[in-house]
């Protein structure tokens, strides 16, 4: 455990420095699963984003106006606090997936290698797309009074209907304390100044993971993305879009399989 709250990290100290962003909704907790799988090789930071899991919660910033600018300090700090010698390996997933997208491009620190699953960057989706029209209802929804029923709608989204009914009332009243975070990420996605060809200066392998039975909105993010990072490879998960959650054995095994084919390429 460091010092900054929701920061973990695993592993050996000196191996290749891993870093793991995990999607709306969630935690570093997700990664477990792939930390006991890779520990042995990597120096892992797993970072809870803001708001979620042991993070602190957002300050003093409309929901509207928060953007990636204001989730990176934290991750870069972290960084920072690791004290890291060797360019890293960005993994994120969906929100997580976006950011690492960012870091990979901006490369504010270094990185030599990126997998994404299903990375939800819709600012690269055009206003007339009916996919960029469905993910802003989706994310209009957000602003309702309810935070209940806007929580469903977006658990319920990326899962399927009746999912977040179904859950134990303890993860529904988390998931929906953290509403207000929910909407912020989405102004963080869509509001993100980069453009779709700024992808094309991405300037390390990349592994983009996608789930077959995944909504439109990330469907469509992916196939924009393919066109443009220049060195890219795609595999496709019979899972949804909380692959990395719901079928982490095979998004695992997918991750471990690029990460080995790097080392000897």
């Amino acid at each position: 455990m460091m010092e900054l709250p929701g920061v973990h990290r695993f592993g050996a100290v000196g191996k290749a420095p891993m870093l793991l962003l995990h999607s709306s909704q969630s935690n570093s907790g997700q990664w477990r699963a792939l930390i006991q799988q890779v520990q042995a090789d990597y120096d892992i930071l797993a970072i809870d984003l803001l708001g979620y899991g042991k993070a602190p919660a957002v300050q003093d910033i409309e929901p509207e106006a928060f953007r990636f600018a204001d989730e990176l300090p934290r991750v870069l700090e972290a960084i920072k606090a690791a004290d890291w010698q060797q360019p890293m390996t960005l993994v994120g997933h969906s929100y997580g997936g976006a950011l690492a997208l960012k870091l990979a491009l901006e490369q504010p620190v270094p990185v030599c290698q990126l997998v994404v699953y299903e990375p939800v960057a819709f600012h690269v989706l055009t206003a007339n797309e009916p996919a960029r029209q469905e993910i802003e209802a989706i994310a209009a929804q957000m602003y309702q009074a309810d935070e209940t029923a806007a929580t469903r709608g977006f658990v319920d989204y990326w899962n399927q209907p009746g999912f977040f009914d179904a859950l134990p009332e303890r993860m529904r009243q988390g998931m929906t304390l953290q509403a207000k975070k929910v909407t912020m990420d989405f102004a963080a996605l869509m509001g993100e100044p980069h453009k779709l060809a700024d992808y094309r200066n991405v300037q390390v392998p990349v592994l983009l993971l996608q789930g077959q039975y995944t909504q439109e909105s990330a469907r469509c993010v992916a196939h924009h993305l393919l066109q443009v990072l220049p060195d890219v490879q795609t595999q496709t998960i019979q899972a949804g879009h909380m692959g990395p959650i719901t079928h982490a054995s095979d998004v695992n095994q997918a991750i471990i399989g690029f990460l080995e084919h790097q080392l000897v390429s």
